[in-house]
């Protein structure tokens, strides 16, 4: 989901010699993003039609947000939402030890089901989170949608585990929040 490959354009001067990997569904930004950057494979078509298991040592994005699934057949048995299935997905594509930066609904880390952050904690670790306000993206995409950045590593392999931050606790108002928040 590179748009038209903002992040690419932001890319560190350090990381310049990166090669660089992008998927965009929507044809025209995909075109746009492969004509401001030449050099960075661009695959014009949806994620769910890429695979690349442990290829990628970084995933930096702003992942689709929305109450969808989208059909993949290694992942339709989870029921993830769009946002979590990029998540997933992503975590299939990195390599071990891999890092994954990615800004996604609060939807993934506050829902009241934890099965989806189960799933992402016994194949990554949760290196960081950042909540966001609610108008971070206002003036840039018109949108006012509360945000989270999220930090993860891929583990060398899935293991149970249960870490805080799969459930829920509450602020001091009574409103559930990732425990990790609160």
């Amino acid at each position: 989901s590179c748009g038209v490959g903002n992040f690419f354009g932001m890319l560190p001067e350090e990381m310049r010699n990166s090669r660089l990997y992008g998927v965009e569904l929507d044809s025209i930004s995909g075109r746009i993003a492969q004509q401001l950057y030449p050099k960075a494979n661009i695959t014009v078509a949806g994620f769910e039609t890429t695979s690349r298991p442990g290829f990628y040592d970084l995933a930096v994005g702003n992942v689709p947000f929305g109450n969808y699934k989208v059909a993949d057949r290694a992942f339709d048995k989870y029921g993830f939402l769009i946002h979590d299935y990029f998540l997933a997905k992503t975590l299939e594509q990195v390599r071990p030890g891999g890092v994954i930066a990615f800004i996604t609904s609060k939807g993934t880390m506050d829902k009241a089901s934890p099965e989806v952050r189960r799933y992402i904690a016994q194949r990554a670790e949760l290196l960081g989170a950042i909540r966001l306000p609610n108008n971070a993206f206002k003036a840039n995409a018109g949108t006012e949608v509360t945000s989270d950045i999220l930090f993860l590593q891929k583990r060398e392999h899935p293991i149970d585990i249960e870490p805080d931050w799969i459930h829920l606790g509450q602020t001091a108002d009574g409103i559930p929040i990732n425990s990790y928040f609160v």
